[in-house]
């Protein structure tokens, strides 16, 4: 299963076979995870002859019209075998394969455009990074120069290309440019990368780059304790895109007019006013926190977590750690109050919601949750004082189920 709905894996109601929609977040992956196994089933047979991206596959083979012909029998078989249909052309010395037009009779190859098809860039005075713009028309040429075989193929293939870059509004003649291979050897040391990714917008005036790494450097000078993990070789900024005009109505839109049938359920406890959570206890994806209070007088503890699930689940997760003293290094709270049982001193736990947010979104690759919780402890120590500084490196639980290790 690769499709999630509310945390929960989608299953075909009827029937043992699993359909992928075309377009959905996982179809490519799908479609990879099969063709890759297709792939292997067919040079175990024919050798490395063929090669495959994503649905669209290419072989080239040295036999006679006959030979061929019955090797696009057997693989049309091991498809069928797999219940899979698959359309081959076999004896042609000319294929249009993606964005590239293969001539095997002339030994040459230069880009295909589809029939029909408009070719369109990023206009040149559109709110993305100068950097992405300022690359576009370069990126374009040495991709055209790239599929071209030789500068008489570019230049007669370009002319539609370069009417798409004036009319977005660039300069950038397009001139064939080959590619020249070098044998400098590649550096092999790495780096692990934290990268900071702000929103870009051109009616931001200040340079966020230049402030974010003034202050790095003044809040984490040479001399301290994390200057290893956070310093200007590891730590790199890049701007993102922010959403489009037309994104930003058509998600208010749907909001207003696919309004919720029915409200969720927020407690199911027997007495209401003996909810941990206020009537709220059903609440899922929240960044909650928790207030220890000893009788004896000491300055109030708290502590700072987040649930995915709904918040009583998380509860009855505390309080196992609470009862069983296997647990109690489990969290920072159970260790607390694990100290405070070992010295006989009574207490009291309240719970409140500090934020409603996101769980982890394997589209953007964020998760709301972690960055919430992370930044209440780094932002607003007196609310988490017993969390540990340290959990602001660890890396997001809400990711895993997720993984292809997973998946049964």
């Amino acid at each position: 299963m690769l499709l999630y709905h509310s945390g929960q894996p989608w299953s075909k109601k009827c029937g043992s076979l699993f359909d992928i929609t075309m377009g959905s977040y996982d179809g490519a992956e799908c479609c990879t995870l099969v063709g890759i196994f297709l792939l292997y089933k067919i040079n175990q047979k024919f050798g490395n002859t063929f090669g495959l991206y994503r649905d669209d596959g290419l072989g080239v083979i040295n036999d006679t019209a006959k030979n061929i012909d019955g090797i696009k029998k057997s693989i049309c078989k091991i498809f069928q075998k797999h219940n899979l249909n698959i359309t081959i052309e076999v004896n042609k010395k000319v294929v249009n394969y993606l964005d590239i037009n293969f001539d095997i009779s002339k030994r040459t190859h230069k880009p295909h455009v589809k029939p029909n098809s408009e070719i369109l860039y990023v206009n040149s005075k559109s709110n993305h990074p100068p950097h992405i713009t300022r690359n576009i028309p370069q990126a374009i040429n040495n991709r055209l120069s790239n599929l071209s075989s030789n500068e008489e193929v570019f230049s007669q293939t370009t002319k539609i290309h370069q009417e798409a870059l004036s009319k977005s509004g660039y300069t950038h003649n397009l001139t064939f440019q080959p590619t020249h291979t070098t044998s400098r050897p590649k550096r092999e040391r790495r780096r692990n990368i934290t990268w900071y990714n702000p929103p870009f917008s051109k009616s931001v005036t200040s340079n966020l780059g230049k402030q974010f790494f003034k202050i790095l450097e003044e809040e984490i000078p040479r001399d301290h304790k994390l200057y290893k993990i956070f310093n200007k070789n590891n730590i790199k900024l890049s701007y993102s895109c922010c959403r489009n005009l037309n994104n930003i109505i058509n998600s208010h839109n749907k909001r207003l007019l696919n309004p919720a049938s029915q409200p969720p359920r927020e407690c199911n406890c027997r007495n209401s006013t003996v909810c941990p959570l206020d009537g709220k206890c059903l609440t899922k994806c929240i960044i909650y926190q928790a207030t220890v209070t000893t009788k004896d007088g000491s300055q109030p503890q708290t502590y700072v977590g987040t649930s995915e699930t709904e918040f009583k689940t998380r509860l009855y997760n505390h309080k196992s750690t609470f009862n069983n003293k296997t647990k109690k290094n489990h969290t920072e709270l159970s260790k607390y109050i694990w100290k405070l049982k070992d010295k006989n001193t009574n207490f009291d736990i309240t719970w409140k919601i500090m934020k409603k947010t996101n769980s982890y979104n394997k589209v953007t690759k964020r998760c709301n949750l972690c960055l919430w919780e992370k930044y209440f402890i780094i932002y607003q120590p007196s609310k988490s004082s017993l969390n540990n500084r340290n959990e602001i490196l660890s890396t997001c639980r809400h990711a895993r189920k997720h993984y292809l290790g997973n998946i049964t």
